[in-house]
Order: structure tokens, then sequence, then C-alpha cells
């Protein structure tokens, strides 16, 4: 009996670790090459956050993924990161991070 308890119990709390949402569900996200920097060696890209979430966020806990794509669609370079400090319910942060590529390839950037 104290068996079948320990198991329901431990799905349960499985079922409810799955279910939580991570906090870049809730968050809109955009990226824009920053025309303020020039390098022979990639571009700067802006990365926005915009939270839909009910509760603050750490944002050190939001996660992303900028990849610069040429012409033809072929990405060419990418970067992960993160925002930074507490991010209010509604409230929106933005980051940088640089993308290592050729520079004159880049048709555009996307975030995820």
């Amino acid at each position: 009996m104290r068996t079948l308890i320990a198991t329901v119990a431990l799905a349960l709390a499985l079922e409810a670790a799955a279910g939580a949402a991570n906090p870049k569900d809730c968050f809109a996200l955009s990226a824009s090459q920053d025309q303020d920097v020039s390098s022979p060696s990639g571009i700067r890209v802006t990365v926005t956050g915009r939270s839909q979430c009910s509760d603050s966020v750490d944002g050190s806990q939001v996660w992303f993924k900028v990849k610069a794509t040429d012409r033809s669609g072929k990405v060419i370079g990418s970067q992960q990161g993160h925002f930074g400090g507490t991010i209010a319910p509604g409230g929106s942060t933005d980051t940088k991070v640089f993308v290592v590529c050729d520079p004159y390839s880049v048709s555009s950037v996307s975030v995820e």
C-alpha cells in the first residue's frame, strides 16, 4: 500500500513538473539588426522580449536563439542568449547579442 501511495505521489509530481510553463512560452520575442555597430566579423542584434506572463519572470530563465540568414534563407550565423533582471507581468526588456557571420551576406535576422 505504501508503495502504491508513493508511486501515485511521484506520478502526480512528475505530471505537475511536465505541465509547468516554460517562462519563454509567455514571451513575444523580436529581433532587429543594430545598424549602429559595424564589424567585419559579424552583426549586433537587439532582442526584445515582451512579457505576457501573469507573474514576474527571472530574465535569466528566458533563453533564446538568434539566427542570421542570407537571401536564400540559409542560416549563416547564430547566437544563444538570455535576458537579465526580473521582468514584470506585461513588461518588456531587451538585450544585445553579437552573431558571428559575414555581415555583408545577412538578409534577415530572427529569434526563437
